[in-house]
């Protein structure tokens, strides 16, 4: 790299952590602050917590608004949809209110954050500085970052244990990164994707560590989760998934509500009965959906001579793949797509993409930078004009992470000739 593209590569690094501070990491803070009642999915993990640690089921819904009643909190409370180990990572809400434990989860959510950011640049570092600079716009312009922060989201957690298990087995400190990938599922159990490619790999050792970790994670939250509440989430709560009730989650316009950027959701819309659950023809088709992209993935990455860069599209396209699956991938979710986002820039950068990709990524990125309430507005006045064009705006997020997932999938299914020189029109 010579000394200018070093020097402007710092500048743009620099610039995009001062506006990560100043214009996303401050207005967060002052909404957090201000307006508490921002944290509904946040109160659902302190009240769970709070049942739990009564002897209560944390899953159950009547419970938990009952605890938040006694504490006069206005706004309702979400149901718990979390594995029993996630309550370990609350413990230390226990002596604290709500409100100060809100503001807390704020600044762990920001270091839990940092963590996933540095755990990535260092498994990635190799690849060179684009890295760096891709890192630093994605933690610049990407509106799920301050709205984890607001909502009190539990993502960042999930995410750096994920990318430090997956950093460790590419270092092949194999039980290592299995305990963090463990530790990741029993966060957010979407991890488990990471274990399945694992063993198409047939990196065992990683992948049995990581169920070890998770019985290993349910046996420890014992004193404070009982085994027949455990249970419950797997035999009552989970199951809730598929369709979209999600333990009874309610929310004003269901699975088609604005920003919701899933498969399902394009389904629900398509053959619409019900707002908060899946008809059976959305259901049968999401779930073929589902199991037809993960195989296609499965099948694409099923070599093992892969180059560093194609590992890491392969593990960015699993984490775009994860938004897809859920019924519901709401804003906050799509922090799983930063490794996609950094992975795709990078290809583009070493030119295992053409300029036809990079278009199509510059669009990805601007509609990832907008943030949902102007695009929801933009697609209010669009629809006085036409229906289509408003509806079009509504998925354009969505639409975004397919070109994501598109060119990572590209390039880490494809054999690369390192001394071939690659055409725009073989890459785009």
């Amino acid at each position: 790299m010579s000394n200018w593209t070093h020097r402007l590569a710092t500048v743009a690094i620099a610039a995009c952590l001062a506006w990560h501070f100043l214009a996303i990491l401050a207005p967060a803070w002052v909404t957090v602050v201000a307006r508490p009642s921002f944290g509904r999915d946040f109160k659902s993990y302190y009240y769970a917590m709070d049942v739990a640690w009564a002897g209560g089921d944390p899953w159950d819904k009547k419970a938990l608004a009952a605890s938040a009643r006694e504490d006069e909190v206005p706004g309702g409370t979400h149901p718990f949809l979390y594995p029993p180990p996630f309550l370990l990572v609350m413990l230390w809400s226990v002596p604290l209110d709500l409100h100060d434990a809100y503001r807390t989860w704020f600044w762990l959510d920001e270091m839990w954050l940092a963590l996933a950011v540095l755990a990535l640049w260092r498994w990635w570092r190799p690849l060179g500085a684009s890295v760096a600079v891709s890192l630093a716009i994605a933690v610049a312009v990407f509106t799920a970052i301050p709205a984890n922060h607001v909502m009190g989201q539990a993502n960042y957690p999930g995410l750096a244990l994920a990318l430090l298990g997956l950093w460790a087995a590419a270092r092949d400190w194999k039980v290592l990164g299995g305990v963090f990938i463990g530790a990741a599922c029993m966060v957010k159990m979407s991890p488990a994707l990471f274990v399945a490619w694992w063993i198409l790999k047939g990196n065992w050792r990683a992948a049995f560590a990581a169920c070890a970790t998770a019985v290993a994670l349910s046996i420890a939250v014992l004193p404070i989760v009982s085994l027949e509440h455990q249970l419950g989430f797997y035999t009552r709560v989970l199951p809730t998934f598929g369709s979209g009730t999600y333990n009874g989650l309610a929310l004003q316009d269901g699975i088609a509500m604005f920003g919701n950027h899933s498969i399902p959701n394009i389904y629900h819309q398509l053959f619409y009965e019900q707002a908060r659950e899946l008809s059976t023809p959305a259901r049968v088709l999401s779930s073929a959906t589902a199991l037809g992209l993960i195989g296609s993935l499965g099948f694409l990455f099923r070599r093992r001579d892969e180059d560093d860069l194609q590992r890491a599209c392969q593990v960015g396209a699993i984490g775009v793949a994860m938004l897809l699956v859920p019924v519901y991938t709401y804003e906050h979710h799509a922090v799983w797509a930063i490794p996609a986002i950094v992975a795709s820039l990078v290809a583009l950068a070493h030119g295992r993409l053409g300029p036809g990709w990079g278009v199509l990524l510059g669009l990805a990125m601007a509609c990832w930078a907008t943030d949902i309430s102007d695009m929801k507005s933009l697609s209010r006045g669009a629809r006085a004009v036409s229906p289509v064009l408003g509806y079009s705006i509504q998925e354009l997020k969505f639409l975004s992470l397919l070109v994501f997932l598109a060119a990572t999938a590209w390039v880490g299914s494809r054999r690369y000739d390192a001394a071939a020189t690659e055409s725009p029109g073989e890459s785009a």
